[in-house]
């Protein structure tokens, strides 16, 4: 494995955990979130996939880390794939949108994640 790539992994996945719940949560989730004029099944749908997501990259964040100390290369490379379909899903719902896939925040951030995690398995 590659220290330096998994390394960077593992800080990337961090900082869009860190974003995720400090910035996206004001920008991007409350608005809809503090909507008491949406239906409720689908905020508390909205609710409940936000903190999913967060426990999800704290998962990816911690299996990143352990992969490292553990020298598991099967859980390293479970997060890579993993980050790499995300980064696909984003791209698609971007598509979908009209909107540049590298402009929607989760594409370039779970593509980087893929890439480092990947690539620290590659290339050893």
């Amino acid at each position: 494995m590659t220290s330096l790539l998994l390394g960077l992994a593992t800080a990337v996945t961090l900082l869009a955990l860190f974003t995720h719940i400090t910035i996206g949560t004001k920008q991007n989730a409350a608005p809809i979130l503090d909507n008491r004029s949406l239906p409720e099944d689908p905020r508390r749908t909205l609710t409940f996939s936000w903190r999913a997501n967060s426990i999800l990259m704290l998962a990816m964040s911690i299996g990143f880390g352990s992969g490292f100390v553990m020298e598991d290369t099967l859980l390293v490379s479970f997060n890579g794939l993993l980050a790499g379909g995300l980064a696909v899903s984003a791209g698609f719902v971007a598509l979908q949108e009209g909107v540049n896939p590298f402009k929607f925040p989760p594409m370039p951030l779970f593509l980087s994640i893929s890439v480092f995690g990947i690539c620290s398995q590659i290339l050893k």
